[in-house]
């Protein structure tokens, strides 16, 4: 952390007060001390991907997505003040692949429990597993075609970036653990209908999808902490950081669209030879 800056607007005209803006950066710094050691992050971050999720599942009532994101942005606060990629996207990084598994193998074996504590957004996680599984059997989706993927994908990089800016990654984390629990819920339910397990784990994870969700969250911690940088008015990392973190995840969201367009058909050719059964 380098020297305090003249003043700047967060969004202007807004301009927080110094005392709000040094309590800010006491705040990031007692909790980079705090969950700086790695075995702290490393179970930190494996509480925070598992406990919610479990929780909300045992008692059959959303609101993991809330609890989860509410105790990553201050872990990502604290990243940010490093100016770590190791703590900030090693802790987001773990938490999501522990939360991811669990609800993959969850609905695996319960998709009615799983269903009950995910919220019923537009898709639910139960018509999202249908609308994929038409396209694995017949390869048809509007989803994956390209005049409405490449739209809907400025829109979401858009969307991403306004609320990782004003909201610190909280709204993103939010929405974004939404999105992968669809993704989740119909890669359990493509285990539970199909062959071998692992296929449908490895290749029903898209691997576009985990470019998305890579480059995203590489977004997400750049436009926070710029935010971050803005509101408290110190500057937390340095111009050439900023572009090569900019830099790796734009080109892994384009990443996802080139591999989308080479392999969407070899991937989904994999899927239906793999399913057990092409009826539900």
């Amino acid at each position: 952390m380098e020297d305090q800056q003249p003043r700047t607007a967060w969004i202007w005209p807004l301009r927080f007060s110094e005392r709000i803006a040094h309590q800010s950066i006491h705040y990031a710094d007692g909790l980079a001390k705090h969950v700086e050691p790695p075995h702290r992050w490393v179970v930190l971050s494996l509480l925070i991907g598992l406990v919610p999720t479990y929780f909300c599942y045992l008692v059959g009532v959303p609101g993991s997505h809330l609890a989860t994101a509410l105790l990553l942005t201050p872990i990502l606060v604290a990243g940010i003040y490093r100016d770590s990629l190791k703590l900030g996207l090693g802790v987001l990084s773990l938490a999501f692949l522990s939360h991811n598994l669990l609800v993959i193998w969850l609905a695996s074996v319960d998709p009615d429990g799983v269903s009950r504590m995910l919220p019923s957004g537009n898709p639910t996680a139960a018509e999202y597993w249908q609308q994929s599984h038409h396209w694995i059997t017949t390869g048809e989706s509007p989803e994956y075609k390209l005049s409405w993927w490449l739209p809907a994908h400025f829109q979401l990089l858009s969307a991403a970036a306004f609320f990782a800016y004003t909201s610190m990654g909280f709204v993103t984390f939010w929405q974004g653990l939404y999105e992968v629990d669809l993704m989740n819920f119909y890669v359990g339910q493509l285990i539970a209908h199909s062959k071998s397990p692992w296929v449908a784990l490895f290749v029903g994870w898209h691997p576009w999808s985990m470019c998305r969700g890579f480059g995203y969250l590489l977004v997400t911690f750049e436009v926070a902490s710029y935010s971050f940088e803005r509101l408290s008015n110190f500057r937390l990392s340095t111009r050439k950081r900023r572009c090569v973190r900019w830099a790796v995840g734009l080109c892994l969201l384009m990443l996802d669209g080139v591999i989308k367009f080479l392999f969407l058909e070899t991937v989904r050719q994999i899927l239906a030879s793999n399913l057990a059964d092409t009826t539900l």
